[in-house]
């Protein structure tokens, strides 16, 4: 297929190449959205942003096609605006398919049948999808197969929603070298993106998901294939993040409990326990399967606890427990 696209930050044509995965597909519908038609539910949802600030899950059931068990079930759970939930769970818990229905994956591109709903900021999210689809951001497994395949340059990729949101060059051109220093791809931006190595994949990922400043960003193991310093960088750069709502999935228990506000555990589809990381990892039920962070394990042998007698998960706690013990 010919290319008909050469993008560059000085000059920009346009873009005109199928998009060919879904996933890809997923990310144009998002960036070529008529506004027109959503204008007005817009206005309303950002109005109501003002008296609802919370994300309400309510019965959420998700059952795929040819299977006999549900693969979430009676998922119920309430977070408030610019918190970092937390998602965790051993393998074939529901987690990425919580992520892809969060995401609007599932149903609009991945078939389920879905019962109970979910709000965000006092709106159904079905009744209002193409709002609620251009406030989100979406980094899921397969970081290739979610960039859009068009881009001859790292920076023409994470530029690539921008572009089609009609911004401004110069606008264009500031966000993308903010949102290259913030994944530590200032030295990459003029690299093909398929030269990349799998964390840097991933952190181009997270950059265009991030590069129109959403509301909600859902990331599904997003540092799978990052090295020990990129997955640092990563969750200290998560650690300022501030205004947006996070939903993520992470094996990288002690990183997540420095960040997350809300922990969610899921086991065989099930939100077996929600609350801050200390309440949360301070009550592991052993069939869980899930490891207690090193700080707590540390904590125990030391036989040091809380005031309220729980062991510390992260290094605030550790720092406040070391000093009543001292």
């Amino acid at each position: 297929m010919a290319r008909s696209i050469s993008l560059q930050l000085r000059g920009f044509d346009n873009l005109n190449r199928t998009v060919r995965t879904s996933q890809r597909v997923y990310r144009l519908s998002r960036t070529l959205a008529h506004w027109s038609d959503w204008i007005g539910n817009f206005i309303d949802w950002v109005e109501d942003m003002d008296e609802d600030k919370r994300i309400v899950i309510e019965n959420l059931t998700t059952r795929y096609p040819g299977t006999e068990q549900p693969q979430l079930r009676q998922i119920n759970a309430e977070v408030h605006t610019g918190q970092v939930v937390g998602i965790i769970g051993n393998s074939h818990s529901g987690k990425s398919t919580l992520c892809r229905v969060l995401a609007g994956v599932i149903p609009k591109m991945v078939s389920a049948e879905i019962e109970g709903d979910w709000h965000m900021f006092g709106q159904r999210v079905s009744d209002n999808w193409p709002v609620y689809n251009a406030m989100n951001g979406v980094v899921l497994q397969n970081p290739a197969g979610q960039l859009s395949g068009l881009a001859d340059t790292v920076a023409d990729e994470i530029a690539f929603d921008l572009i089609n949101q009609g911004m401004a060059e110069g606008l264009i051109q500031k966000r993308v070298e903010e949102v290259a220093t913030q994944m530590g791809l200032i030295e990459q931006l003029n690299l093909r993106p398929e030269s990349l190595s799998g964390g840097q994949s991933q952190r181009l990922a997270i950059a265009t998901a991030i590069a129109a400043n959403p509301a909600v960003l859902i990331m599904d193991d997003p540092t799978s294939q990052m090295d020990p310093l990129g997955r640092r960088q990563f969750f200290q750069w998560l650690a300022q993040v501030k205004e947006t709502t996070v939903f993520i999935v992470t094996s990288e228990i002690d990183d997540l409990c420095e960040v997350a506000d809300v922990v969610w555990v899921l086991h065989e589809g099930q939100m077996v326990a929600q609350g801050r990381p200390g309440e949360v990892f301070n009550h592991l039920a052993a069939d869980w399967q899930i490891p207690a962070p090193t700080i707590q394990q540390l904590a125990q042998k030391m036989d040091w606890h809380l005031a309220d007698g729980r062991y510390p998960v992260n290094y605030a706690d550790l720092k406040e427990v070391r000093y009543v013990h001292n």
